[in-house]
């Protein structure tokens, strides 16, 4: 055989290898999710989420360990705050949740995470750190919960997603949020108002109405214990099928359209609230179901190719 012809042939091989392995990589690690709970303290407990080819690497309990204490480290020197990880909070779990996919789940509590001023909590210094969330696991999809008894006064840059009712926050991308000069100001709800001063008056008003209406309610509480009780696991069995049902609308909507559809489409077709539409979909990305994009002011949903052949 010709020399050129031998070293024509050894350069395909290599970059069909170099091609097979990229490949490879890439699909070790297909969604992360940062999920942050606020806390009325100041403190934020942390889970992150990583679905991950079967044998895809993920981190051991220390390495998560050394990674998130020393990302606290960081910030608590560029903020000049006193912060750190809760030891005694770190957890990690594995689970398999397809033929070809695992969950890995991340637990961790910073404590002084964000700032506290005049009973108002502010969220935002600790993103300055360079490579935030690469220093963690690089880019994913951000959910932030603030807490019941808050209000939100302001938040930057503008989430994907707001729910009011449930205290969220949805960002599709952490580069969408961090890239921004993320600020997130919470109020306490019970915050003292200029008529503060009729407050001690209404109260004895009130306290008496709701001491008469609690003895009225306590029959009918006492009365419907039983009942409450005996129906809570057909309830709860109920609730699974239902979401089962929804999801699976979700999908026959996707591969009707060959795959791919715009999240307001998917809203429509099934006649779901945006909120709903947005909570099934965030369920179905973390069981590496589908994927989202952000387009404008829509999102783009991808339906994986293992769930394409599925019916």
């Amino acid at each position: 055989m010709k020399p050129r012809i031998i070293i024509a042939l050894f350069i395909a091989m290599a970059f069909i290898l170099i091609i097979a392995f990229s490949g490879r990589v890439q699909a070790q690690t297909t969604y992360t999710q940062y999920k942050i709970q606020l806390n009325s303290d100041g403190s934020a407990a942390w889970t992150i989420i990583q679905v991950t080819s079967l044998n895809g690497t993920v981190d051991t309990f220390a390495d998560f360990q050394q990674k998130a204490t020393a990302l606290v480290t960081v910030a608590a020197a560029q903020t000049q705050r006193p912060m750190s990880a809760d030891d005694s909070t770190f957890q990690t779990s594995t689970t398999i949740t397809s033929s070809d996919s695992k969950t890995t789940e991340y637990m961790f509590t910073w404590l002084n995470f964000s700032e506290t001023l005049n009973g108002q909590l502010i969220v935002g210094d600790v993103f300055g750190v360079s490579g935030f969330f690469n220093q963690l696991y690089g880019d994913g999809a951000l959910q932030i919960n603030y807490p019941a008894n808050y209000t939100l006064k302001s938040v930057t840059p503008t989430p994907d997603e707001r729910d009011d009712s449930t205290q969220t926050l949805q960002w599709l991308g952490t580069q969408f949020f961090v890239g921004e000069q993320p600020s997130i100001i919470l109020v306490p709800q019970n915050q003292a108002s200029p008529n503060s001063g009729q407050l001690p008056n209404l109260l004895i008003g009130t306290v008496s109405a709701i001491a008469a209406a609690a003895a009225i309610a306590g029959w009918f509480l006492i009365a419907n214990r039983r009942r409450r009780q005996n129906s809570k696991e057909s309830t709860a069995a109920s609730t699974v099928t239902l979401l089962e049902t929804e999801e699976e609308k979700i999908l026959k909507v996707l591969r009707s359209n060959g795959g791919s559809a715009y999240q307001s489409a998917i809203t429509e077709q099934c006649r779901f609230s945006k909120a709903k539409t947005s909570q099934l979909l965030s369920a179905l990305e973390a069981k590496g179901v589908v994927q989202r994009y952000k387009k404008g002011r829509d999102k783009i949903v991808n339906l994986n190719e293992q769930a394409k052949g599925e019916k």
